[in-house]
């Protein structure tokens, strides 16, 4: 395989695991050599129509010969079986012969008709699979290979760590406003052809439990021990939904969990008034929540300036997230949020100056305080209504849970935080390429935490913003927690899917970062096994669809070239049904010629039981000038009896036979 700088689609044959060894053996062209092949599968079913054509003409004419007399529409017939080849030149021709023996024979058209419809038959049969042998570019799917000579890891130079820092915070909002945009078209009803046809599978799915148990203690749930909101991946595919082409033992599955709940701000705030007076805030009033605290910098979790409400801002979400048993985490849980088996994140959403135009009741967004204000567009004194929010900061927590299954044994690991997980997954008695796979998803399992589905985006990442006007919230529904909540964990999924694929693409690098390539020949085979959805430029077709194609129609157009070889060889030695043979011989059409020219005494003839009769060098014969132009005859007109028997040279004798009971043939001479 040639490779070329960048990402491309992978130019040759291929197995698609999804079908197996046979059916999924595929071979992926660009779209001139793909046209080319599948122009040339049309001309060669076409080619092997003809063939067909060929075998069911011969074995018309062996079973129609006959030793008895036969009228001159028999005769006919039979010559258009033994030397017009195609079937639409022979159902033409055998069609014709009813309007010319109409009154000459019995039953013409019962006698014609059957035979220029069996042709016409074939003509469609076969016209209709050459323009269906296109089918085996659908055969092969619409998948393909991607590959690339950055196939890797993206990992930081710790030599720089301000610029590793840069490179990672870029590589973190960069990536989530991507996944964001493709779950924004592609996941859930609403879907953006254009847009979406990048994965083998479009979107990942999910079920919800909306009664789920409080992921946290249970007081701290604003609605109760089961106010939880849970979203299960269930059993993530390696190669089915991911597209990591495999065959079924080299596979792994991955599961994801998150369990969602707002969360009580009470008891865990305390105000803080501001009294230094070099502090451009001073004298403001701060609300500090108390959820846990960050190492080296403070022991309250988040400060809110109350003044904030009247600066005229919009949302504003911060997020914090731990990873279960971590000790560098940069935030650490209180305990009532504390978790040793999942991940933690915290999400706490201030108003600020935003307005509400409908009473809100969304715990997650609570606005019930009612205020009024003069409406401007009357002169009536008419007061308009506006709500605001009861809390300067609401709070929601997330669990974040990761299991790894090996499906060839069925063993999984416990259902558990990201990094516990990794530990785990190399104790289920997996291959070393099932090892791979599974460490390409644990790589970066970080980002498809619900925090990462915030991080950086800030209040960008909520769908309620969607509706917000100058500052006017326009009404939200009581579930809207449950919608953002949803939206976050598909820009996980995203993630997930666009992470996977990145590693065969290679990661976008700036300073400050590195691609870290594989260390071994498993590592790298994993270059050459991530599909993608098939893009323009490419046909892919399926082998075994060619194979049939090709197989079957040589056999066909072998058999049509040796049939008559074989079989009247057959007939020579077993002398049975020879003069079957020796019909086919007279009714070939040089044969017939010969005979033509033999009967009239023009030229010296030879060869008159070959597939080409010849005469002696230097003989010279044509058409007579005194030829009857209205019936034409050759020689000198004289006409033999009807019903006598062929005469002639004794090789043309020879050929006819000369036993008269055995084989016989009505003539009249030319």
């Amino acid at each position: 395989m040639s490779v070329q700088g960048g990402a491309h689609i992978y130019i040759g044959p291929w197995v698609n695991w999804d079908r197996g060894l046979i059916l999924g053996s595929t071979i992926t062209l660009s779209s001139r050599d793909g046209g080319l092949l599948t122009a040339f599968l049309a001309l060669f079913v076409s080619t092997a129509g003809v063939a067909l054509w060929k075998i069911i003409s011969y074995t018309l004419h062996q079973i129609r010969a006959s030793r008895d007399f036969q009228d001159g529409l028999h005769h006919q017939q039979q010559l258009i079986l033994r030397n017009v080849g195609s079937p639409a030149s022979s159902s033409w021709e055998l069609s014709k012969l009813f309007f010319y023996w109409w009154r000459c024979a019995e039953r013409p058209l019962l006698r014609s008709v059957p035979l220029a419809l069996l042709a016409l038959c074939n003509l469609v049969l076969f016209g209709l699979a050459g323009i269906f042998s296109s089918e085996v570019t659908k055969a092969a799917g619409n998948e393909t290979l991607i590959v690339s000579p950055d196939c890797g890891f993206f990992f930081l130079n710790e030599t720089d760590r301000d610029t590793a820092q840069s490179a990672y915070n870029s590589r973190v909002l960069n990536g989530t406003i991507t996944a964001s945009g493709y779950a924004r078209a592609c996941y859930g009803q609403s879907q953006n052809v254009l847009e979406c046809n990048q994965y083998v599978q479009q979107q990942l799915t999910w079920t919800t439990n909306q009664n789920a148990s409080c992921p946290f203690s249970p007081e701290l749930c604003v609605y109760g021990p089961t106010s939880g909101y849970e979203m299960d991946t269930g059993p993530i595919d390696s190669h089915t939904m991911l597209g990591i082409n495999a065959p079924e033992e080299d596979r792994v599955t991955y599961r994801k969990v998150s369990t969602c709940s707002v969360i009580h701000t009470r008891n865990y705030t305390t105000e803080w008034n501001n009294t230094d007076p070099s502090d451009i805030a001073y004298g403001d009033t701060y609300q500090r929540f108390w959820y846990g605290g960050l190492p080296g910098i403070s022991n309250y979790t988040y400060a809110y300036n109350e003044h904030a409400i009247i600066d005229n801002n919009g949302y504003t979400l911060t997020s914090l997230s731990s990873y279960a048993r971590g000790s560098s985490n940069a935030w650490f849980p209180a305990p009532a949020l504390n978790r040793t088996d999942a991940d933690v994140s915290l999400f706490l959403l201030a108003p600020n100056s935003i307005t509400y135009q409908a009473p809100v009741y969304d715990p997650f967004f609570y606005a019930t305080l009612e205020s009024q204000t003069p409406d401007a567009s009357t002169d009536d004194k008419t007061n308009l209504s506006y709500w605001s929010s009861n809390y300067f900061v609401h709070a929601m927590a997330c669990t974040d849970q990761h299991q790894y299954c090996n499906p060839g044994n069925g063993q999984c690991t416990a259902l558990t935080g990201a990094d516990i997980a990794i530990k785990e997954y190399t104790q289920l008695g997996m291959s070393a390429k099932q090892v791979v796979t599974a460490g390409r998803l644990a790589g970066n399992h970080m980002f498809y935490n619900m925090y990462f589905s915030v991080s950086g985006r800030g209040s960008s990442a909520l769908r309620a913003t969607e509706t917000v006007y100058d500052l006017s919230q326009m009404p939200l529904p009581d579930t809207q927690w449950m919608i953002e909540i949803n939206s976050w964990f598909a820009v996980g999924m995203a993630r997930l899917q666009q992470l996977v694929v990145e590693f065969a693409t290679g990661p976008h690098l700036q300073a400050g970062a590195y691609i870290m390539k594989p260390a071994d020949s498993t590592a790298e085979h994993m270059c050459y096994a991530q599909k993608v959805r098939s893009g323009a430029g490419i046909l892919s077709f399926s082998v075994l669809g060619v194979a049939i194609i090709l197989v079957l129609g040589a056999i066909l157009i072998f058999i049509s070239f040796t049939l008559d070889v074989v079989v009247g060889f057959i007939q020579r030695k077993m002398n049975k049904g020879d003069y079957k043979r020796v019909q086919w011989q007279v009714d070939e059409k040089l044969q017939m010629q010969r005979l033509a020219y033999e009967e009239a005494g023009m030229g010296t003839w030879t060869g008159g039981a070959s597939a080409v009769p010849t005469t002696l060098k230097g003989d010279r014969f044509g058409v007579p000038e005194e030829v009857d132009k209205e019936h034409v005859r050759l020689g000198n007109g004289r006409h033999r009896r009807e019903g006598s028997e062929t005469g002639g040279s004794a090789e043309a004798q020879s050929l006819m036979g000369t036993d008269k009971d055995a084989f016989r043939v009505q003539t009249v001479t030319l």
